[in-house]
């Protein structure tokens, strides 16, 4: 049996894959599709969707594009099968959009409702027409988001799970505010030790972590605040430009946006970038150019746009 590793047909096929991820990242749009990308966050605000769904359903989004850049018109290197490039998915933004979200919410344990999405998507699309109606229409509607999702999930390769880089870009910047705080509450927490009995924890004990961190959103430096506000909003950036969210890491995209916030800011760094990345990306082994590539990216896409921001935001 001829071994799949080294057949030289199936290397030539990974080889072919690469080049054609390689052409891919270099003609990724910098620019999403704003008026979708602005019915996705309408749409999550009126389905009372929270962050994590609705940039799960951009990253769908994001994600079917670039499968159908690299394979429409073509086989499908995994089954074989040719990818039509008339797909209704691909045809009709409408259906896409919401059927990015109905699997987003599924994804992530948000449950809603098909007749809630296909009313919103509806009613969103088409203001100026009556009420929908529980009819053929309806149905039919509701029959295509159902199957639409099925091509949606075979897109992605069954691949739903989706990193974001709020999680991290926050730990991020909680290390940062912590260290006066942790400095400020040892001898708090050696007084508090003694007046109950020997240290039977580390200082670095999880609950009182969790009682920095407490103090840290009550007693945050309104420098670091702006920090966090701005780090926020380029997060969110990021995610909507296809170029940044799908040819950057997710490290490196939280990294970026903060560092890029610090420098807006004009907030107190005693370090260079590269000791910057170092200190804080080293868990990730994100390099200095990572991160580099991130901000000019991001100062390419508000040089590309004349809003500050790619849609309105709700904190």
């Amino acid at each position: 049996m001829t071994d799949t590793f080294t057949d030289p047909q199936n290397s030539q096929l990974q080889n072919d894959q690469l080049d054609e991820e390689h052409e891919w990242k270099q003609h990724v749009p910098l620019m999403p599709n704003l008026p979708t990308l602005h019915y996705l966050r309408q749409a999550s605000a009126m389905l009372d969707l929270p962050v994590r769904t609705t940039a799960t359903a951009i990253i769908y989004y994001h994600r079917f594009h670039k499968f159908m850049a690299l394979y429409k018109g073509k086989k499908q290197p995994k089954n074989g099968q040719w990818v039509d490039d008339c797909l209704p998915l691909l045809t009709n933004e409408e259906l896409l959009a919401t059927t990015c979200l109905h699997l987003a919410c599924k994804a992530t344990d948000i449950p809603r409702k098909v007749r809630d999405l296909v009313n919103v998507g509806y009613r969103y699309y088409h203001p100026n027409e009556s009420m929908l109606q529980v009819d053929e229409t309806y149905f039919r509607m509701r029959s295509s988001l159902v199957t639409s999702e099925l091509l949606l999930v075979r897109t992605l390769d069954y691949n739903l799970e989706v990193e974001l880089p709020f999680a991290f870009c926050l730990n991020t910047l909680r290390g940062m505010g912590s260290v006066q705080f942790f400095g400020q509450s040892t001898t708090a927490f050696r007084r508090h030790s003694s007046k109950n009995g020997p240290v039977s924890a580390p200082m670095s004990a999880p609950g009182w972590q969790k009682e920095v961190w407490r103090r840290m959103e009550y007693e945050m430096d309104p420098e670091l605040s702006a920090v966090a506000r701005l780090s926020w909003m380029f997060l969110w950036d990021s995610i909507c430009s296809p170029k940044l969210s799908m040819t950057h890491s997710v490290p490196g995209i939280a990294l970026g946006c903060l560092y890029l916030a610090l420098r807006t800011s004009n907030a107190d760094l005693p370090m260079t970038m590269s000791e910057w990345v170092d200190m804080w990306g080293a868990s990730e082994n994100i390099s200095v150019q990572a991160v580099r590539d991130v901000v000019t990216d991001l100062l390419a896409l508000y040089e590309a746009t004349s809003s500050s921001s790619l849609f309105q935001r709700s904190t």
